[in-house]
């Protein structure tokens, strides 16, 4: 592409103008087979975010970047195949308990994640924290996974989709990320090319996500299911509260271990909330021909059952992994502890999803090591009693740099009131 029609494209949008899908085809061709260096792309995000985002130019930026490169067919399989996502949080842990749940209850849930960045976890990450996993399938050996044994979680392939891998790239160190249409496109030509009948967005709203209100989230779900409904795609919406750490565990295998818990029944009941919310949404788009509440019940049977556990100990083995629960090196701790007694009103999600990267359990730039061990575990929830000199959280690293480091994250993310708080709901609606 000539620099000249690059900078007409550029400068269109600079001055608030609306790029057609010609345009916008133009541009994801350009960057993917190199013909539009960095900076010029740069220059677009950026105009992009302080311009703003149409939805007809969102729809046209997610068919530009489907068409980008290799799509999967997963008809061959004869039934819908489930998918979620989620935009991020603290101790997010949910896919570990949902895709083996969604499979116990007899439908096909399959999933291209991608990894961890800042202070939110990635599922590979948590996956791979489980000694042997292997998250790299063939598409091949992936759709005979899920007609085995109804359930793949998986890395995301080169071939899908590499625009959204180039752009993203540049947005992560341009200060373009948070722009509703460049996420929107993101995420729906992701999950477009990767095959799937439906979806089911977790859009978390709060301190520790990228969405402080409902209002946001909403926005943003409507422009996803815009582009869902454009490929004749299923999409429903689950606003989910993100205002302290989802359950206690933050790190990789500390929340492998804690979502064992909730798959055998037990666990913090906030995880549990969120999994069976999203599992009701989730199960009706099926071919199971069940209602919400008829969905829930039976999610509710596979956990207290049983049975959610032993898919999830199936789909580990068959992708190579050795899972065997508490059988892991635990890292030396420090502890946060209460200066007074009090209720505990609320805790920073943010700064705890912090002090887990800083222990090692997160990374600053995409090819960063994880430490599968570190993270944080938080002992005490908002709405709890507290006493003086009790341990609110304890850090697990392995040095005692990162566990004074992490811990100073700490100091001040826990507040302790005299009157017990009013304590927000997991779940804060859906679309």
């Amino acid at each position: 592409m000539s620099l000249d029609v690059v900078n007409d494209i550029i400068a269109r949008k600079r001055d608030g103008g609306e790029l057609d899908e010609a345009r916008l085809r133009a541009f994801v061709i350009g960057v993917v087979d190199g013909s539009i260096p960095a900076y010029q792309a740069s220059a677009l995000l950026m105009a992009i975010v302080l311009r703003g985002f149409s939805p007809s130019e969102t729809l046209g930026l997610a068919r530009a970047m489907v068409d980008s490169g290799k799509t999967l067919d997963l008809s061959v399989l004869g039934r819908p195949v489930l998918d979620k996502h989620s935009s991020g949080g603290v101790g997010d842990k949910v896919t570990l308990v949902l895709a083996p749940l969604v499979a116990s209850c007899g439908a096909l849930f399959g999933k291209m994640s991608g990894r961890g960045l800042g202070h939110t976890g990635g599922t590979l990450d948590k996956l791979e924290s489980i000694p042997g996993f292997r998250v790299r399938l063939s598409q091949g050996d992936f759709v005979r996974q899920l007609e085995r044994i109804g359930v793949a979680v998986v890395s995301q392939s080169e071939r899908l989709v590499p625009a959204d891998r180039i752009l993203y790239a540049l947005r992560d160190v341009t200060a373009t990320v948070d722009s509703e249409g460049l996420i929107a496109a993101s995420i729906m030509a992701k999950k477009i090319a990767s095959g799937t009948s439906a979806v089911v967005l977790d859009l978390t709203v709060g301190a520790g996500a990228f969405m402080q209100t409902v209002a946001q989230a909403a926005s943003l779900g409507a422009l996803c299911r815009l582009i869902g409904d454009s490929y004749a795609r299923k999409v429903t919406c689950v606003y989910t509260s993100m205002a302290a750490p989802l359950g206690r565990s933050v790190g990789n295998r500390l929340e492998v271990e804690e979502a064992w818990e909730v798959l055998c029944g037990g666990g913090p009941a906030d995880v549990r909330e969120v999994v069976l919310a999203l599992a009701a949404a989730l199960l009706p788009l099926a071919d199971l021909g069940l209602d919400g509440s008829e969905a829930r019940a039976r999610a509710e049977r596979a956990l207290d059952g049983g049975q959610a556990a032993e898919w999830f100990e199936r789909w580990v083995a068959v992708q190579g992994g050795r899972f065997r629960p508490g059988e892991f090196h635990r890292l030396a701790c420090d502890e946060i502890t209460a200066g007074r007694d009090g209720w505990l009103s609320s805790v920073d999600a943010r700064a705890v999803g912090h002090a887990a990267q800083v222990a090692g359990a997160g990374r600053r730039r995409v090819d960063d090591e994880v430490d599968p061990a570190a993270g944080v575990v938080v002992s005490r929830k908002p709405g709890e009693a507290v006493v003086a000199g009790e341990t609110l959280a304890r850090v697990h690293a392995r040095s005692r740099d990162l566990r004074a480091a992490a811990a100073l994250l700490l100091r001040d993310a826990f507040v302790i009131a005299d009157e017990p708080p009013a304590v927000c709901p997991m779940v804060l609606g859906r679309d």
